[in-house]
């Protein structure tokens, strides 16, 4: 029988707020505190109703898989093998052997899904050895196609992995997911990668670098536009498939899980430039040099670049990026906090892909699928699903894991939701009363999210800056897009242009627009809020 204890749950979950909400950089050592400015305020108007939706029920199928077992495993053993990954050592061993069979074979024996994290982070597996599965979606306008590494129960793709049904004029952008993961808690992490003009490759937020990954971003380059040709073949830029067609990576927030494998990824390609956000920041040392941090020297910092005209942001020697007439960008800047002692405003910045007609963000803006991504674990899923932590693991169905996907939104969305109750009779156990589905309804309805944690701990203190930002990208910079392509959840959005985008913002003016569950809100972000901002 499956018991995982309140505590525990909470911990983890607390655990990943930390992580995501108190805002920490790489290389990440936790024993500091994060405080706010003392010029910051944060309004939550509690005394705004929750919005209400009316329920629906969504099943889907997916296909079973075999996976090692969470039955009789409790959240304590969970969090004691991520804590014992600390102690990993052993560097895995990688290839960068660009030979179509060689790689192919690679694949099927599960090395390529292997690394090493290198700086200590709040999610798995905390520090050491690790293993992350990698897919890559075309998000070419013609057709949309999803890339998977061959297993022994697939069928074998082409070299890289691809199909070769995309009309290469269309296909110049790709999205490549792996999970982000926090005990049994599972949600897509996405790096978006651009074919330029001259062939070589822009990396959006770089993921877990094991050598699927690497091929999978160099497979983009391979032969003509659209990354569609053999990997041994000749682009320009460098040999097709190879280190040298990646000629850009970029840093594009503040949030560790964006940046922490980008000194990995420049050491498989050290011809690129490296391009960040601004007010990028170590903790809880601060001055550490760029070489440390990201491998090399920062090539420039981005500030404004829309409608032909470049704005500095007095922090980057006015360097203007050579790839600025295909993408241009502007830059969010959020809340203000005291880290390390010096005063330091979160930053992300959003970027417009001309030829696709695509805006890329990093956690502005989501939608949550209402079907469960692809990567996630049917195994974790069931943990999830149970109503009660005391119950068995409950018989695989689709409705038990969707169930199960479901509350994982709730717990990643609230870190304390409303429906999740510690049981007062049976200490340790926490029970699922009714109403949790309807919260999940009130997230998974909305055509575009602004996600809870980042409206609630990091839009409230600036929402003038938020405001102002929101009316470059949705007005100022002229940008036509008519998709999203976000670092979390679903993407693309489709259907979502400046005005959608805009609407989506809403509750800078009134925010009992788009009201959050009162409770979901008093039992989780707002007493996160209070410790972060007031230090309690």
């Amino acid at each position: 029988m499956e018991v995982y204890s309140s505590c525990h749950n909470r911990f983890a979950i607390a655990v990943q707020a930390m992580q995501l909400a108190l805002l920490l950089s790489l290389p990440t050592i936790i024993n500091g505190w994060i405080t706010p400015s003392s010029s910051s305020t944060l309004s939550y108007h509690r005394n705004v109703k929750p919005s209400t939706s009316t329920i629906t029920t969504t099943k889907t199928t997916t296909t079973k898989t075999t996976t090692t077992m969470l039955d009789g495993t409790s959240r304590r053993d969970i969090l004691s093998t991520t804590v014992a990954s600390l102690t990993a050592s052993v560097l895995v061993p990688t290839t960068t052997n660009n030979n179509a069979n060689a790689l192919e074979e690679l694949l099927l024996d599960g090395e390529s899904q292997k690394y090493k994290l290198k700086f200590p982070t709040l999610f798995a597996p905390l520090y050491g050895n690790a293993s992350r599965k990698t897919i890559k979606r075309s998000l070419g306008r013609s057709t949309t196609t999803t890339t998977t590494a061959p297993t022994s129960t697939t069928t074998t793709p082409t070299a890289d992995g691809s199909s070769n049904n995309i009309n290469n004029d269309a296909n110049n952008i790709w999205a490549l997911e792996q999970n982000l993961e926090l005990g049994p808690l599972q949600t897509p992490l996405r790096c978006t990668v651009i074919q330029l003009n001259d062939g070589t490759l822009w990396v959006h937020a770089p993921l877990a670098p094991t050598e699927e990954f690497f091929q999978l971003v160099q497979s983009c380059a391979s032969g003509t536009l659209g990354g569609t040709g053999d990997v041994g073949s000749n682009a320009a830029g460098g040999t097709a498939g190879g280190p040298a067609v990646v000629s850009h990576v970029v840093v594009p927030t503040y949030a560790l899980e964006h940046k922490v494998f980008v000194k990995d990824c420049l050491e498989r390609w050290p011809e690129a430039q490296l391009w960040t956000s601004p007010n990028q920041f170590s903790f809880p040392f601060r001055g550490v040099s760029e070489e440390f941090v990201f491998g090399k020297r920062v090539s420039g910092v981005l500030g404004d670049c829309y409608g032909g005209k470049y704005y500095s942001n007095g922090d980057n020697n006015n360097v203007i990026p050579p790839w600025s007439d295909e993408i241009e960008y502007a830059t969010l800047y959020g809340g203000t906090f005291n880290i390390g002692g010096k005063q330091t405003t979160l930053s992300e910045t959003a970027f417009f892909h001309k030829s696709s007609k695509t805006l890329i963000v990093t956690d502005a803006v989501a939608r949550i699928p209402k079907s469960i991504p692809e990567l996630n674990d049917p195994e974790k899923l069931l943990l999830i699903s149970k109503r009660s932590t005391s119950d068995p693991m409950p018989e695989d169905t689709p409705e038990a894991r969707l169930a199960g996907w479901k509350k994982t939104v709730l717990l990643v969305s609230y870190f304390f939701p409303e429906h999740e109750e510690p049981d007062p009779s049976n200490l340790g156990v926490v029970t699922w009363t009714d109403g949790w589905e309807e919260n999940f309804v009130n997230l998974a309805e909305r055509k575009l999210l602004v996600p809870p944690v980042v409206r609630t701990l990091l839009y409230a203190q600036n929402p003038m800056g938020v405001r102002r930002w929101v009316d470059i990208v949705s007005r100022e910079s002229g940008w036509d897009f008519d998709r999203i392509v976000p670092a979390h959840f679903d993407a693309p959005i489709e259907g979502v242009g400046p005005e959608e985008f805009r609407d989506g913002f809403r509750f800078l003016e009134d925010e009992s627009v788009d009201a959050f569950p009162l409770e979901d809100l008093r039992r989780g972000l707002w007493p996160i809020a209070d410790f972060v901002l007031k230090r309690l």
